[in-house]
């Protein structure tokens, strides 16, 4: 059968948007299909109906993605004019409550701001590293959760490892390890998801901002507005603080619309 799909580049974090219905049980099989055949491409997505919301999405691995959330909300502006602002709400994987999506049309794209799950815990984790172990913050966001790793304390060639690792002794099906630089307002993403059994070095993650943004406002205990610089390009967070807690969290960043592609699926 012929399945179709978008290449959408949320700040380089290429997604590829599936919009022929298939069934949930082919969508890890889908994904890795598709994902060798589109070499650019770091993580794919489904459309699905929503009785109550504008569309929904499920992710391949169904996990929380804020970037496919953002693509999907550039994807349902497709053919609208510039200056056009749109709000949506999404059902999306890995969370149970409606994700806010608003999307402004730009002269070469989209600028998408979603309003991120809140952090159902930020802890501390002592994990094996090496012969050793490593104690690293931990935030747990719906769908993902995102280690983080201080510059210099995990190095690039043993995040993979590392992460593969962490992920089963933690259960987890969707984790990410990002490698931050404080003082430069940068990091490396590193999103490893168990249903494909992907390890990707993602050009831009917007959970992982999520989630620095997040640490950011628990280590400072004030509201953050943060730009973070990735390899793909900058995503902007904003925080509230209030009674202790995160109590608003957003991701803005820009999104391009790429091709719109078919393929023969045989099963």
């Amino acid at each position: 059968m012929t399945l179709q799909y978008t290449v959408i580049d949320p700040t380089k974090n290429i997604t590829l948007l599936v919009t022929t219905p298939m069934p949930r049980a082919r969508y890890a099989q889908i994904a890795s299909h598709l994902l060798a055949l589109e070499k650019d491409a770091e993580q794919v997505g489904f459309l699905e109906s929503s009785d109550e919301q504008d569309a929904a999405l499920q992710m391949m691995g169904g996990e929380f993605c804020g970037n496919a959330a953002m693509s999907l909300g550039a994807w349902l502006c497709r053919g609208e004019t510039e200056g056009v602002d749109r709000h949506f709400t999404l059902d999306v994987s890995g969370v149970d409550s409606p994700v806010s999506c608003d999307i402004s049309v730009v002269r070469h794209g989209y600028i998408g701001t979603v309003s991120m799950p809140l952090p159902e815990k930020i802890e501390t984790l002592t994990l094996p590293f090496g012969d050793g172990e490593v104690t690293l913050d931990a935030v747990f966001l719906p769908g993902i959760c995102h280690i983080i790793a201080p510059n210099g304390t995990v190095q690039r060639h043993q995040a993979e490892d590392a992460l593969r690792h962490w992920a089963g002794l933690l259960q987890l099906d969707a984790v990410g390890l990002l490698l931050f630089d404080e003082t430069a307002m940068r990091f490396d993403p590193l999103v490893y998801v168990r249903a494909t059994d992907t390890a990707v070095w993602e050009r831009g993650c917007g959970s992982g901002s999520a989630a620095i943004g997040a640490w950011m406002t628990k280590k400072h205990g004030k509201g953050q507005c943060l730009s973070l610089k990735q390899p793909g390009g900058a995503i902007a967070v904003a925080t509230v603080w209030q009674d202790g807690a995160v109590t608003s969290l957003t991701i803005t960043g820009t999104v391009a619309l790429g091709k719109e592609k078919s393929v023969e699926i045989t099963w």
